[in-house]
């Protein structure tokens, strides 16, 4: 679900299995991912952060809050590691649900080939 029409392993990461990393997930009733996301501890310019990455819901669940559910429990689990800056690389077309979760705009839009364009978004957890 999170990259429509590329092959599965296009969704792993490096970081996915770098020590302090966690992820979350929302399942169905059937135990089926529905909604998901991965922190990692990453600095953005020099400055300790947490990136978050690979969060996506299924499509035919979109507007039901899944998202948002997984995004505030990743935070949760931030602050509760120390807080700081959270960022990530986000889908222009996904810009008013960040927007609405306290992030904003870093820099330009630039593209990611084989994706599309993306701008890079921070938050600071408390």
């Amino acid at each position: 679900m999170l990259r429509p029409g590329l092959p599965r392993d296009s969704a792993r990461f490096v970081e996915d299995r770098r020590p302090g990393s966690f992820h979350l997930a929302y399942r169905d009733d059937a135990g089926g991912v529905v909604s998901c996301v991965t922190f990692v501890p990453e600095d953005l310019d020099g400055m300790p952060a947490w990136r978050f990455r690979g969060m996506a819901t299924d499509e035919a669940r979109r507007g039901e809050g899944l998202g948002s559910q997984v995004l505030k429990a990743g935070l949760v689990t931030v602050a509760a590691r120390g807080g700081g800056l959270v960022w990530c690389n986000a889908r222009v077309s996904a810009l008013d649900f960040y927007r609405r979760h306290g992030f904003t705009e870093r820099g330009d839009v630039f593209d990611i080939p084989g994706i599309g364009p993306h701008v890079i978004l921070t938050r600071h957890v408390d």
